[in-house]
Parts: C-alpha cells; sequence; structure tokens
C-alpha cells in the first residue's frame, strides 16, 4: 500500500492511510481494537502521538495516554517498565514515534532518521471492505527498536501466504528487508521506492536506501469487523 504524506505542523510525515468515514459505535468498548504503549528500555522516553484527520475518527490528542494538550498531535513521557492503554470508542488512526516528533529527514540528533509505528483501528463502519492496518515504517529511517504484540480479536495477517500473525518488530537502519510488518527504508510503496523523503540543508540526506520487499508483507491486517484484542507497541531502546 502507497504510504500518504501529510503535513502536521509544518513537517512532511510519511502516514498510513485511512480513508472514508467513520461513525461512533455507541460507546461500546467490547469489541473495540485497544492500543497499548509499554517502555521495556532502561530510560524513560518521550512519546508523540499524531492524529489522521479522518471524518467520524479521534481527532484530539487530550486525554489519550494521559496527553493535557489539544490537536492532532502531543507528547508524553512513557516511563520505565510501564504500560499505558488507550480504547477508542470509534476509529482512530495515526502514529506513534519515540523520543521525538515523527520526522522525513535525518538530522544532527537523529543522524540515521526516525521510524515510526503506524494504526487504523477501530475502522469497521467505513463503507467497503475495511481492514485494520498496523506497520512499523522505517521509510525515513529508523531511531527505535520497536516490536508489536497482537492479542485477542481476529487474527491478523501480512498476506495469504502470511497468517496468524501475532508480533513482529524492525531491526537497525538498512536491515529491514525481509521483515514482516516493516516498510524499508525509502520503501514507501513496500515493494518500490516510489517518492521517498527528498532532504534538503538544513536538513542531513538519507544514506542510501534500502532494497524494498520482495513481496508485499509490510501492512499487517486484518477485517475491520473482527476488531478486540489489543495492539502493543513497546519500545525495546534506541537504534
Amino acid at each position: 500500500m502507497l504510504k500518504k504524506i501529510i503535513v502536521l505542523c509544518a513537517l512532511a510525515v510519511f502516514f498510513v492511510g485511512c480513508g472514508g468515514t467513520d461513525s461512533n459505535n455507541g460507546g461500546d468498548t467490547t469489541t473495540q481494537t485497544s492500543l497499548k504503549v509499554k517502555n521495556s528500555s532502561t530510560s524513560a522516553v518521550d512519546v508523540w502521538l499524531t492524529l489522521g484527520q479522518v471524518d467520524g475518527f479521534v481527532t484530539d490528542v487530550n486525554g489519550i495516554f494521559g496527553i493535557t494538550t489539544s490537536g492532532l498531535q502531543g507528547k508524553f513521557t512513557l516511563q520505565v517498565g510501564s504500560e499505558l492503554t488507550y480504547t477508542p470508542t470509534k476509529g482512530i488512526s495515526g502514529n506513534l514515534s519515540f523520543g521525538t516528533p515523527p520526522i522525513n529527514c535525518p538530522t544532527s540528533t537523529f543522524t540515521n532518521g526516525v521510524n515510526i509505528f503506524e494504526f487504523c483501528l477501530n475502522n469497521k463502519a467505513q463503507a467497503g471492505t475495511p481492514q485494520e492496518t498496523i506497520d512499523i515504517s522505517a521509510v525515513a529511517g529508523v531511531n527505535s527498536n520497536l516490536k508489536c504484540t497482537l492479542s485477542g480479536g481476529g487474527a491478523w495477517n501480512a498476506g495469504s501466504a502470511h497468517t496468524g500473525i501475532t508480533t513482529f518488530e524492525n531491526a537497525a537502519l538498512n536491515s529491514n528487508t525481509g521483515l514482516i510488518g516493516v516498510f524499508p527504508s525509502g520503501a514507501d510503496n513496500c515493494t518500490s521506492s516510489d517518492a521517498p523523503p527528498v532532504c534538503v540543508a538544513p536538513d542531513l540526506p538519507h544514506q542510501p536506501y534500502e532494497t524494498p520487499q520482495s513481496e508485499p508483507i509490510c501492512n499487517i491486517q486484518r477485517d475491520a469487523t473482527s476488531a478486540g484484542g489489543t495492539v502493543q507497541i513497546e519500545f525495546i531502546g534506541a537504534l
């Protein structure tokens, strides 16, 4: 799936698409997918939540994971060993980045760029045959070792050849080709590099981009009608 680009706070961020219109599901969270963040590293980490602007979806970060600001983007601190869970009552689409807001180009602080965890959850009210979708995007680089663990609800897959997915994680920069659930560096269309980030001064240039995936395994998905359970993204540490 070609990754969409949104502009937020003057940052162009590669972002998982979740189009269409959703509606509130009456406040019933029993069949809603929960999103959990966990810090298993040895240091506290600042986490940025960036939401997509999708009609009928959650579009304000206020109150999510303890965020006290409002808007499409907000920050919270995840202490060592802590876990935070959010169960929305309607669709939610966005990404989580660790240690920095999501950025497309390397900087003097993040010389290998930044990876993000992307999600589109609880979107069963959308038209057509909507799917819940998650992935780790290393398109713009890697700064974090992230691991996703899936439990409850319907089974997840990365296509008919890769079913029953329960966990996946990214590796260091330029080591993600072949890993299920991960967009390699520069591979904005998973199996190809169609329009990867172009960096100009004062940003640092990207290192040579990685070989794209040989098959479309970057997105982990399931039928949105089988929502439920928990999607946990775990920060293991900086890379």
